[in-house]
């Protein structure tokens, strides 16, 4: 099964794969992702952060998180995906603390705890995912969802693995987390780093000390990378006309679009839509 995006229909899948399409270049994800590692090595960059990926390490994903993947060697990955919906739903009954602890510390190698719960979570979903006549596989999915997520965020609690650069730099991590949270909501209203620095209440001199830190670069070239992935993916995935595009991404009018596009790309939308 390939890693395009849910049907209307489907609200959770559970495959294997080499995620090959992770492998062409940074991705926005338009759903959320439980992944545990079955063969090879690959290091995984989430949101500018990698994490090294071997057997047995999970990891979890979020709708909008923006990832790719540098394999090693012959990578196999267990995936279940799920439709943003559910994350919602889930949402609504857990703690919003359980979520952004999750961002923060989401990956987990060397750790037979994790690797049981996963490998136990997968092989029940198995049985009624095999199952083509189930018409209970999302409120199955969901209550699998909640259980890990409490559970992985009470073993975190229990068992933190910071490293001491990790240490020094938590409120660096966290002042970008707040940054990142609030790209992948506000993107299509604001490419401005004055407008981000206000959301959090501080200095656009004291974002980009913040950015440069965590990635090397500028809030603005992390704002611009993510707007364009967004805009690329609209592009190849709906038929939205580069007039709407425009508008509902905020350019003052088709031209300027245009312009910002293959400045940034190099290309027309025309050209990536082609």
């Amino acid at each position: 099964m390939e890693l395009s995006e849910l049907s209307s229909q489907q609200e959770a899948s559970l495959f294997r794969s080499g995620l090959k399409e992770w492998q062409e270049g940074p991705q926005v994800l338009t759903y959320g992702a439980i992944l545990i590692c079955r063969k090879g090595m690959a290091m995984l960059n989430v949101n500018y952060k990698d994490w090294e990926l071997y057997e047995g390490a999970v990891i979890t994903l979020f709708p909008n998180d923006v990832v790719e993947l540098k394999v090693d060697g012959n990578f196999e990955a267990e995936i279940l995906k799920y439709n943003p919906s559910l994350l919602r739903e889930a949402s609504l009954q857990l703690e919003q603390t359980v979520y952004s602890s999750l961002r923060k510390d989401r990956c987990r190698q060397d750790t037979p705890v994790v690797t049981n719960i996963i490998n136990g979570m997968f092989g029940l979903l198995k049985v009624y995912f095999d199952q083509s006549e189930c018409t209970c596989i999302s409120q199955l999915v969901l209550c699998q969802l909640k259980a890990f997520f409490i559970g992985f965020h009470e073993y975190l609690q229990r068992n933190l693995q910071y490293r001491p650069d990790e240490v020094k730099s938590y409120r660096v991590r966290e002042l970008f987390n707040h940054f990142m949270m609030l790209l992948e909501k506000d993107y299509k209203i604001s490419r401005d780093v004055n407008y981000y620095a206000a959301q959090m209440n501080i200095s656009s001199k004291y974002l980009t000390n913040i950015v440069s830190q965590v990635t090397g670069h500028t809030p603005k070239t992390i704002i611009d990378q993510y707007v364009i992935l967004q805009l690329k993916m609209h592009l190849k995935r709906t038929t939205q006309s580069i007039k709407e595009m425009a508008w509902e991404f905020h350019f003052a009018d088709v031209s300027f679009f245009c312009r910002y596009f293959k400045k940034h790309t190099g290309l027309t939308p025309q050209q990536i839509r082609s």
